[in-house]
């Protein structure tokens, strides 16, 4: 019996990162935040610097990328991103990665210890954005969707069916609208190259429960047009008026700065003449996010 635990360290514009971990494999899907602040953070939830096994980026922006430079040079952690994100990097950035640097592309998949990584294309104004789904055994287990314009059709095929779902949430239309702003950031924001707004985010979010998700985590809100609080009472509202049973998902917002709370999933693992591996997934209902219907 295996357990895979996550949370989120760190959300919105001042840094992201999600910690993910299964028996001695941890990952982090990116590191926007400091190398002092990303290991103080990873040491909240008793995990050292040391014990990550890979580091995935999904592109190039500061605030998904910023503690590679100095984390690379005292650790030798392999760092997995596309190449039009790495092309993009400072030259700062690429000479600290140059020891450690992995290229993948859209559809590959990468086995790191008893974690299978896959990515996938995400629009967004970046030289490149990916996504990335973490399967256990052919379970998906845990999907990272984040700084997205649109949810297209490709998007929704990769996640869909993942039992854990961490979705940008960034913006309400109307805060963005009165915001200060300049019109031309406004309209990058609300294009298909943007963000995902609370109220596209909660369109979605139906179809994924239909089809297996339990927890998610609303991520990435923006620190000037958006509050938590908006957030939830626009995804509840759209999982409501489905008319699913609400009771049984549990529905959370990542904290800025600190450490979600961890989310666990029990997997039971069953094997016949080792051909074949099946598993299955349960999740504790005692262990939820910040926020519960």
């Amino acid at each position: 019996m295996e357990e895979l635990k996550t949370c989120s360290l760190s959300s919105g514009s001042a840094g992201n990162s999600i910690y993910i971990g299964c028996g001695d494999t941890n990952i982090l899907i990116d590191a926007g935040r400091s190398a002092k602040a990303l290991t103080d953070l990873l040491a909240k939830i008793d995990v050292k610097i040391s014990d990550i096994s890979a580091i995935f980026i999904t592109h190039e922006h500061i605030d998904h990328v910023s503690a590679l430079k100095v984390l690379m040079s005292r650790n030798k952690i392999p760092v997995y991103m596309v190449w039009e994100s790495f092309n993009n990097l400072g030259d700062d950035y690429k000479n600290a990665l140059g020891g450690v640097i992995n290229f993948i592309k859209p559809e590959d998949k990468i086995k790191i210890g008893d974690l299978t990584v896959s990515c996938y294309p995400v629009l967004h104004d970046s030289a490149a954005n990916v996504g990335y789904v973490i399967n256990y055994g052919k379970n998906k287990a845990v999907a990272v969707v984040t700084d997205i314009g649109y949810m297209s059709k490709q998007v929704i095929d990769n996640i869909c069916g993942c039992k854990i779902l961490y979705i940008e949430s960034n913006h309400d239309l109307e805060m963005l609208k009165k915001s200060s702003y300049p019109e031309y950031l406004k309209q990058r924001i609300r294009s298909k190259t943007g963000h995902l707004s609370n109220r596209e985010c909660a369109e979605v979010l139906p179809y994924f429960i239909k089809n297996g998700a339990e927890k998610i985590i609303l991520y990435h809100l923006s620190g000037e047009n958006n509050i938590k609080e908006l957030a939830l009472k626009e995804s509840k509202r759209s999982i409501l008026e489905a008319k699913l049973n609400a009771g049984t998902v549990h529905l959370g917002v990542a904290p800025k700065s600190a450490p979600s709370r961890m989310i666990s999933m029990k997997i039971t693992v069953h094997t016949e003449k080792i051909e074949k591996i099946k598993s299955k997934i349960k999740i504790k209902a005692k262990e939820l996010p910040e926020f519960e219907f």
